[in-house]
């Protein structure tokens, strides 16, 4: 029983250290051409799979400067050439009056419920632009605008993280339980062939349990 209860403890110590990196992650970006981060020759945000970031629409209290702007995701090619003719916008902010900023919250998934909604893979980069002018009656402006005089435009980098998703990393993880099992030094510490079995099979099964809640 004393050893059960330790590798137990011992799998839930591996537990934290493989499932504390799942926490997900919200990134919050101000999507107007006045916001700093823009300013830079390369603005880049680097995330992972089961992150999310929130576009917020720019938002005034009846000023006299305000800014409307179109979010599209596009390739490489026309996020250099600031050409969004061939897009349909994710989301308009073209209410910098309303009482509450507009927000558009992407999910960085592969697997999304909804269709028509970007999906993500790790390893890839997508690309947003806003070729609108930044006025009200050129929104819907498709190639330059504030893209190219402002650098509106932004790169959203799905990083890899193989010991979240990585299958690979997940047997490997499990060959290197198996040789710890298999090490005279530790198969000493089972007193009988029928206990070093039933031990074995829980640590296997358990860590299996974890992997598969990590993965």
């Amino acid at each position: 029983m004393l050893r059960l209860i330790f590798i137990y403890f011992l799998l839930n110590q591996i537990h934290l250290s493989l499932c504390q990196s799942r926490q997900r992650h919200n990134y919050q970006i101000e999507w107007n051409s006045s916001n700093t981060f823009f300013q830079s020759k390369l603005s880049v945000l680097n995330v992972r799979l089961g992150d999310t970031v929130d576009f917020i629409c720019p938002h005034y209290n009846r000023s006299s400067s305000m800014e409307y702007n179109t979010l599209y995701l596009v390739s490489e090619i026309d996020y250099n050439l600031c050409f969004t003719e061939n897009y349909q916008p994710l989301f308009r902010c073209d209410q910098p009056y309303s009482s509450k900023p507009l927000i558009y919250t992407l999910s960085i998934s592969k697997y999304l419920p909804y269709p028509n909604l970007p999906e993500f893979f790790d390893g890839h980069s997508y690309y947003f632009i806003s070729t609108s002018n930044g006025q009200q009656t050129g929104i819907n402006q498709k190639f330059d605008g504030l893209c190219r005089t402002k650098n509106f435009r932004l790169i959203v980098d799905v990083q890899k993280y193989y010991r979240r998703y990585s299958k690979i990393d997940n047997s490997q993880y499990r060959n290197k339980i198996q040789k710890q099992l298999s090490n005279p030094i530790n198969k000493k510490l089972i007193s009988s062939n029928n206990t070093r079995l039933s031990s074995s099979m829980i640590f296997l099964l358990l860590s299996s349990l974890f992997l598969y809640l990590c993965s």
